[in-house]
């Protein structure tokens, strides 16, 4: 998997490519750590296909960084396949998780 970031005015973007899973998302993990001071933490799933269960849970703990930094939270550009299981765990009702327009 292949992961840009951004950082701009105090919010952080990170650009996941391809699957989120077990084998990815410890290396998404350990960039999101690396942040010490944001006003704000982005996914931006455009280019993500799937995401198995580990991929969830470093979801939640993006949002857990997120609220130790006081910082807001949100996932965007979600995909059909990956918004169903945001719904399936009800957690886009938790969380700021918008579709893909």
């Amino acid at each position: 998997m292949k992961i840009s970031k951004t950082v701009e005015n105090g919010t952080v973007t990170f650009f996941p490519e391809g699957w989120l899973d077990t084998t990815s998302s410890p290396e998404l993990g350990e960039m999101i750590e690396e942040v010490a001071d944001a006003t704000s933490l982005v996914l931006d799933f455009e280019h993500v296909d799937y995401m198995s269960s580990a991929g969830l849970r470093q979801v939640l703990a993006t949002h857990r960084k997120a609220k130790a930094l006081g910082a807001d939270f949100s996932v965007v550009n979600v995909c059909p396949t990956v918004m169903n299981i945001f719904k399936m765990t009800n957690i886009d009702k938790k969380l700021d998780i918008r579709p893909k327009q």
